[in-house]
């Protein structure tokens, strides 16, 4: 029986290998003079579309391509991104080309990215499978290859200042350690957020967060992600994925998440940080959001809120945003 859509025996090798308004606004004058009188660095996103020139990934049976759906999407994200003050976005590619899996992984590394997105269509022999999916890397992923590769990488100011401090490869590996701990707890964080957004708009083929040892989610110093949108072998799910509007959503909603991570935990040396905000009578979460420089969906995850509904009390956590 021949299955309705196909992937390159490459597509799934690597699957094994309260402040008051008045206060706040103060706190952003104060926190853009400290931006630039510090030279903050902008929160860097880098966005990683799977696939690409002879690689075409998964293929549906309509013949839509794995490696051209992924590649809009992944521009939809990037743009919305790059809209948002003090946030910089790096792509792995932005036009049809082959790019190998180590070079994707190093990306990430060389720009000492807060987040890596890998974005990627799915495919299965049955054809009623069928929704999104958000991986982060297993503990097996973690490995002491990966942590030797990052030391001969480009990140020489890493083991420089480390070996000031002692020269000695213990503690290289402590700090190595702490590094993976601290980028897998981010990117834990940061799966979650991703995995109730896409919930809005497309059903979890997985409801929880998965683990597998994705070679592109190996960087031990750097909160990775892959993101399965939908099933192309799914002919249902193949018709939306070659949608423009359907594609916008799946952007809209990555973003959301993304922006969500950063507003719950924004890197202490970067333009970007938060606050908290006392609710006041009568304050809705739009008049909030407007006020921030984000979307609602973006506070509302943020904050864990159930719906557009703000609580009658309470604080919200909110970002200041620097350019």
């Amino acid at each position: 029986m021949s299955i309705p859509s196909r992937c390159d025996p490459g597509r799934r090798r690597f699957l094994r290998g309260g402040a008051a308004a008045l206060g706040l606004g103060l706190a952003a004058g104060l926190g853009l003079d400290r931006a630039r009188a510090e030279g903050l660095r902008p929160v860097v996103v880098c966005i990683d579309p799977g696939h690409g020139g002879h690689d075409p990934g998964c293929i549906g049976a309509k013949g839509l391509r794995e490696k051209d759906v992924v590649l809009d999407v992944a521009l939809r994200v990037g743009a919305l991104l790059e809209a948002v003050p003090g946030l910089q976005v790096v792509y792995s590619r932005r036009t049809d080309v082959f790019v190998p899996l180590a070079q994707r992984l190093q990306l990430g590394i060389r720009q000492r990215a807060d987040l890596f997105l890998s974005i990627h269509a799915d495919a299965f022999p049955e054809r009623d499978v069928r929704g999104s999916s958000v991986w982060i890397l297993s503990e097996r992923g973690a490995s002491s290859s990966a942590a030797r590769w990052l030391a001969q990488s480009q990140n020489g100011d890493f083991w420089d200042s480390s070996a000031a401090l002692a020269g000695s490869r213990e503690l290289h590996d402590v700090l190595l350690d702490l590094s993976r701990s601290a980028a897998s707890s981010a990117a834990t964080r940061a799966a979650q957020l991703l995995l109730r957004a896409l919930a809005e708009v497309e059903d979890l083929h997985a409801a929880q967060v998965q683990k597998a040892n994705f070679v592109v989610l190996r960087a031990p110093n750097v909160p990775s992600l892959l993101v399965e949108t939908a099933f192309l072998s799914n002919p249902e799910e193949e018709k939306r994925l070659r949608d423009p509007d359907f594609r916008a959503l799946l952007a809209q909603s990555i973003s959301d998440a993304v922006l969500a991570h950063f507003v719950q935990a924004p890197p202490s040396d970067s333009r970007w940080s938060s606050a908290r905000h006392a609710i006041a009578p009568g304050e809705t979460l739009s008049e909030l959001a407007a006020r921030y420089g984000v979307r609602p969906n973006v506070l509302r995850l943020a904050n864990g809120l159930v719906s557009a509904q703000l609580p009658a009390w309470g604080y919200l956590r909110v970002p200041i945003l620097h350019a």
